[in-house]
C-alpha cells in the first residue's frame, strides 16, 4: 500500500488460538485501491519464500462475471495480511444503554468494538481471497456502480522474515483446505505441516541440481511439453521423498497432517540427499544434467521419442525409488541398493520396459503398470518380490499379450 490518506475502518478485534484479529468492511473501491498482490510486495526467488497460490486469470474473470451479471452477489470474509505503515486500534467502550437496561455486559461485550486506523503506508496483501480480490478490481474497472458494494475483510499481522511468511502460510493452508482445492504442486510450496513438503522445499532451494529450474513447479507430476533442461517435477519429487525419505511401513498420514518433528525432517532429509548422491555416483546421465546449467537443456538427450532414460521420467524414476526402498528395508545401504539398480537395462525402449513404461507406437509413458515395474527391477537385480507371492511371469505375460513369454533377464 503506497502512501495513501488515512483511513479509517469500524471493527470487531478478536482473538483465537494466539491470534489477534480485526473484522471489518470494506467497499470495493477500498479494496482494489489497499490491497496489492503479494508479488507487487516481494518476488518469489524461492519456493521457502512462497506465502500463497499464483494467481490464475481465468478465476480472476470468473469473478468479475459473476460480480457484473448477480444482482444477489455476496462473497465470504476475505483475509489479508497487513505489514509496515502504523495501523492503530482504538477501542470504543460500550456503557449501559436505556434499550439494554436488563442486560449486563461483560468485559468482551462493551471493549470487542472500535476503529481500525491504517496511515497509509501499510503493505496489505491477500492471505485467502486473492482471486476475489483481483475479481473485485476488474469488475468496478468495467462498472463503476459496483464501487460501494461492501466486503468483510479479516486482517491479520504479518512479519516480513521466515517465521512469519511461515505463520501466514500455516494460516493460508489451514484457510484453503475446505476451500476450492489449492493445486497439489502449490500445497508442496506452501505447506509447513507435511515434514515431506518441508524437505521437498529444502531440496529445491539447498542441494545442487535440484533448484527450481531442473525440478519446475508444474501442476501435474509429468514433465512439461518441451522442457529440455528439468530432471523431474515438483510433485514427482515430493512422491520420491515420501518413498525414499521413510520405510515402506511407514504411516505417512501421519506426517502429512503435522506438525512437523524436526528431527524427522532431518532424516529424513539425509536419506533423499544421500539417494541423490548415489544416482550421481552411480548414473553418469544423472550426474551430467545435474552438474550442467539448466540452459544447456542437457535434459532432452534423455527424454527421446524412442523414450530415452527410465530416471528422467517420473514413472520411472518413482518405481527406481521404491526398488530402492524396499532394498534399503531389507537391510541394505542406500549406495548398494542404488548401484545395483543402476547396473541394469535402464533405455525405456529396451526389454522389458517396452509395453510396461513405455508405449512405442504413441510414444508415451505407460503409468498403470507402477508394481509390475517395480518387480522386474527386483527380479532382474535377482531380488525377492513385493509381495512374495506377486506373479510375475503371469502378470507380465498378460500385459505383453504373449502368453509365451519367459521373463527377462541380464
Amino acid at each position: 500500500m503506497s502512501k495513501k490518506a488515512t483511513s479509517l475502518f469500524p471493527a470487531i478485534r478478536s482473538k483465537m488460538g494466539d491470534r489477534w484479529y480485526y473484522a471489518t468492511t470494506m467497499t470495493f473501491a477500498d479494496v482494489a485501491r489497499c490491497i496489492v498482490p503479494v508479488d507487487a510486495i516481494h518476488e518469489r526467488k524461492s519456493l521457502k519464500t512462497w506465502i500463497q497460490r499464483q494467481l490464475r486469470p481465468e478465476r480472476k474473470e470468473e469473478i468479475s462475471g459473476y460480480l457484473l451479471g448477480q444482482d444477489q452477489r455476496f462473497f465470504n470474509a476475505i483475509v489479508v495480511g497487513i505489514y509496515g505503515g502504523d495501523p492503530e486500534w482504538f477501542p470504543v467502550e460500550v456503557g449501559e444503554s436505556m434499550n439494554l437496561r436488563d442486560v449486563k455486559l461483560g468485559e468482551r461485550e462493551a471493549n470487542a468494538f472500535g476503529l481500525l486506523r491504517l496511515s497509509g503506508n501499510e503493505e496489505i496483501f491477500a492471505i485467502d481471497g486473492q482471486h476475489r480480490v483481483e475479481g473485485i478490481r476488474t469488475a468496478i474497472l468495467r462498472d463503476e456502480k459496483l464501487k460501494d458494494d461492501e466486503l468483510t475483510v479479516i486482517f491479520v499481522s504479518h512479519k516480513r522474515n521466515e517465521a512469519g511468511r511461515e505463520r501466514t502460510r500455516r494460516l493460508f493452508t489451514t484457510l484453503n483446505k475446505f476451500a476450492k482445492p489449492v493445486s497439489p504442486a502449490e500445497l508442496i510450496a506452501l505447506n509447513d505441516d507435511d515434514a515431506f513438503a518441508i524437505v521437498t522445499r529444502r531440496l529445491i532451494d539447498d542441494y545442487p541440481g535440484l533448484n527450481s529450474e531442473f525440478v519446475p513447479l508444474a501442476p501435474t507430476a509429468n514433465i512439461p511439453s518441451g522442457n529440455g533442461m528439468c530432471i523431474t517435477t515438483v510433485i514427482s519429487l515430493y512422491e520420491l521423498v515420501r518413498t525414499v525419505g521413510v520405510p515402506l511401513k511407514t504411516k505417512r498420514k501421519a506426517i502429512e497432517a503435522g506438525p512437523p518433528d524436526w528431527k524427522l525432517v532431518n532424516n529424513i532429509y539425509a536419506e533423499v540427499t544421500a539417494f541423490w548422491d548415489a544416482l550421481k555416483k552411480c548414473v553418469p546421465q544423472i550426474r551430467e544434467v545435474m552438474t550442467s546449467k539448466p540452459a544447456d537443456k542437457l535434459a532432452e538427450q534423455y527424454r527421446s521419442l524412442e523414450g530415452g532414460h527410465l530416471l528422467f521420467r517420473p514413472a520411472g524414476l518413482q518405481a527406481f525409488a521404491k526398488a530402492t526402498r524396499v532394498l534399503v528395508d531389507r537391510g541394505n545401504s542406500i549406495d548398494a541398493a542404488v548401484a545395483k539398480f543402476a547396473a541394469l537395462p535402464l533405455e525405456l525402449s529396451e526389454t522389458p520396459w517396452d509395453g510396461i513404461l513405455w508405449n512405442t507406437s504413441t510414444q508415451t509413458m505407460i503409468i498403470k503398470y507402477k508394481t509390475l515395474a517395480i518387480n522386474l527391477l527386483l527380479h532382474l537385480a535377482e531380488e525377492a518380490l513385493i509381495p512374495d507371492s506377486y506373479e510375475l511371469l503371469k502378470i507380465y505375460r498378460r500385459v505383453k499379450e504373449d502368453n509365451s513369454l519367459p521373463l527377462p533377464s541380464i
